[in-house]
């Protein structure tokens, strides 16, 4: 699982540059070293966000039998508990338009990302992963450079679910985007 997600976020660091290099060709105002350090900020948070977004398709069940004294075996399991608000898990068509959206943000479109988070969030507003996909459009908006609508965005998210586990990263970009 570790692996995956290191591989997940050096896809996102390297998608994240690519995007950010290429919107680095215009005079920005901010000094170099700053804009290295949204890269990598960007970077984390998209991983962070891929961790606590649930999947359509489950991964390899991590269930192991142990022996549990006298009366035999007992079932227990270790996995990354994935975040949505509200107490139901969403709804398996909307785990796949999220993770659409993601796969958008993962292969460097992040234009495209952004639109399909935003029609996420356009179709399903009270969606328990709504946040999420406010969120993965807020970091889509700032990978396109997008500051203003990218810090708009952070600002709805903060606003909209500020016990969210990203809530901090959110006020972090926030603040570097300002």
């Amino acid at each position: 699982m570790e692996k995956i997600l290191r591989s997940v976020l050096a896809v996102a660091l390297l998608a994240a540059g690519s995007a950010l290099a290429q919107t680095a060709q215009k005079p920005q105002p901010q000094p170099q070293a700053s804009q290295t350090g949204l890269k990598d900020m960007l970077g984390n948070f998209w991983g962070r966000l891929r961790a606590l977004t649930p999947r359509s398709s489950p991964p390899p069940a991590t269930t192991a039998n142990v022996p549990a004294g006298l009366r035999g075996v007992e079932a227990t399991e270790s996995e990354l508990r994935p975040y949505w608000r509200g107490s139901e898990p969403p709804a398996r068509g909307e785990l796949q338009a999220l993770e659409r959206a993601q796969a958008a943000a993962d292969a460097g479109n992040f234009a495209d990302a952004a639109r399909q988070f935003e029609a996420f969030l356009q179709q399903h507003p009270t969606s328990a992963l709504a946040s999420n996909a406010l969120f993965g459009a807020a970091l889509a908006r700032a990978a396109l450079g997008e500051r203003q609508r990218a810090a708009a965005a952070f600002a709805d998210f903060i606003k909209r679910d500020p016990q969210h586990p990203l809530a901090d990263d959110a006020r972090q970009a926030l603040a570097a985007l300002r």
